[in-house]
C-alpha cells in the first residue's frame, strides 16, 4: 500500500532509521520530489536502500527544503523503477516513466485507485489516475489551495496523496499522521516493530502462541 512522508517548510527530514523502516516495510522502490530555485525536481527508482541513501546525502537537504518522500509496494505494473512515485502532473502518461526530471507540480500517492486498476503491465493505477484524471482536475497551481477539488481527489481514489508545486507549497488529500517535529506520514509503517520481554513464541493447536 506504500507510505508518503512529507517534510514541510521548517520540519527535519527523516532519520535515516526511518528511511530504513520505511524502505522495508515498502520494498518495491523509493523516490522523493524537492521544491526549490522555482521548480519541482523528482528523483526515483531507488531499488536499493544503500543507493537512495547515497542520494539522500548528496542532497544536503536544508529546513527551507520541502520534500516528500514515497516508499512503494506493487498493486499494478510489477516492482517497475519507472512506476515508484513521485510522478509529474502530467497528462502525457509516458512522462510518468521517468526517473529524473523536473515539472511544476508533483504528486505521491498511498493507496490503491480501484477506478484505475485495469491489469496494466506497463503503468501503475496511480500513473493511469494522474494522467487521465487527476491532470485535468488539477489544471493551475491555484487549485491545490481549493478544498473542494481535494475533496473530488479523495472521492475518486479513496486514498492519501501529497501535492507539492514549484512554490513550495504542499498539499495533502486524506489523513495524515503529524508528528512533533511536524513530518508528515501517510500510514504507521515508518514506525519500527519491536517486541519487548518476549523470549520466544511456538505453535499450539495451531495458534501462534507467546512466551514470556
Amino acid at each position: 500500500m506504500c507510505i508518503i512522508c512529507a517534510s514541510p517548510k521548517g520540519a527535519p527530514q527523516p532519520t535515516t532509521a526511518q528511511v530504513k523502516t520505511m524502505f522495508a516495510h515498502n520494498p518495491h522502490g523509493a523516490g522523493y520530489m524537492v521544491a526549490r530555485n522555482g521548480r519541482v525536481e523528482i528523483h526515483k527508482g531507488f531499488m536499493v536502500l544503500d543507493d537512495l541513501l547515497r542520494q539522500l546525502d548528496q542532497e544536503q537537504f536544508t529546513p527551507d527544503d520541502v520534500v516528500v518522500y514515497h516508499f512503494r509496494i506493487s498493486t499494478q505494473a510489477g516492482g517497475l523503477p519507472s512506476m515508484t512515485h513521485p510522478f509529474p502532473l502530467t497528462a502525457a502518461i509516458e512522462n510518468c516513466e521517468k526517473l529524473d526530471l523536473t515539472c511544476s507540480v508533483g504528486v505521491a500517492h498511498n493507496g490503491i485507485i480501484h477506478m484505475t486498476s485495469n491489469g496494466s503491465k506497463r503503468f501503475s493505477d496511480t500513473a493511469i489516475f494522474i494522467s487521465r484524471y487527476m491532470s485535468h482536475i488539477i489544471r493551475h497551481q491555484k487549485d491545490l489551495h481549493d478544498e473542494a477539488l481535494l475533496e473530488v481527489l479523495e472521492e475518486l481514489t479513496r486514498s492519501k496523496l501529497a501535492i507539492l508545486d514549484k512554490s513550495g507549497y504542499l498539499a495533502t488529500v486524506g489523513p495524515f499522521i503529524r508528528e512533533e517535529n511536524g513530518l508528515l506520514f501517510s500510514n504507521t509503517s515508518y514506525r519500527e516493530i519491536t517486541f519487548r520481554g518476549v523470549k520466544n513464541s511456538f505453535r499450539k493447536g495451531g495458534q501462534l502462541q507467546w512466551e514470556l
